[in-house]
């Protein structure tokens, strides 16, 4: 059975993959990546992986997934950042 700390970890992360959309589609549509310091993006990234790990340990499967998503969402708008910076 899920515990309801996951459930609620899980619902913020989906959360924030919602929010994060915008900003990856339209550094895509723009060809720019303006917004933030390259290291925001990339220590932002870096960190929710390292909570996504921590969540696989502490079993609580859902909020690790959506941790990882979350954190997938950064590394992309890192690569842009780096791709559009050029």
């Amino acid at each position: 059975m899920w515990q309801w700390q996951d459930i609620v970890l899980t619902s913020i992360n989906f959360g924030f993959i919602i929010t994060v959309i915008p900003a990856v589609l339209r550094n895509y549509q723009l060809k720019e990546a303006k917004s933030q310091s390259l290291s925001m993006y990339l220590a932002t990234a870096i960190l929710l992986s390292v909570m996504a790990y921590v969540f696989f340990t502490l079993d609580m499967l859902l909020s690790c997934i959506s941790t990882a998503g979350t954190g997938i969402m950064w590394f992309i708008l890192t690569y842009q950042k780096v791709i559009y910076s050029k």
